[in-house]
């Protein structure tokens, strides 16, 4: 499933359950981050969370949020949270 949020990133869901969100615009940690007007960013934040009450994914050292991350490390992410195991 894909979704759209507020014109300023995506949120993709797969058939394990879990959801990758991305987001490059006004307020998140990205290039764009004080822009209110900008369609495209060299970089974005990520998240990911289960659909089992939104349990977070940490993907950082320190938090479930990262930002200013390139196309090629969103990608990754995205690959490494699509095969973790199917949610019971």
């Amino acid at each position: 499933m894909f979704r759209t949020t507020n014109n300023k990133g995506f949120q993709i869901t797969f058939a394990n359950g879990y959801t990758v969100s991305v987001q490059f615009g006004y307020g998140n940690h990205c290039d764009n981050r004080y822009s209110k007007d900008a369609a495209a960013s060299a970089n974005a934040e990520v998240a990911a969370f289960n659909s089992h009450g939104g349990d977070w994914v940490k993907l950082g050292e320190h938090d479930d949020v990262i930002g200013w991350q390139t196309p090629d490390q969103v990608l990754a992410i995205m690959a490494m949270i699509a095969t973790l195991p199917k949610e019971d």
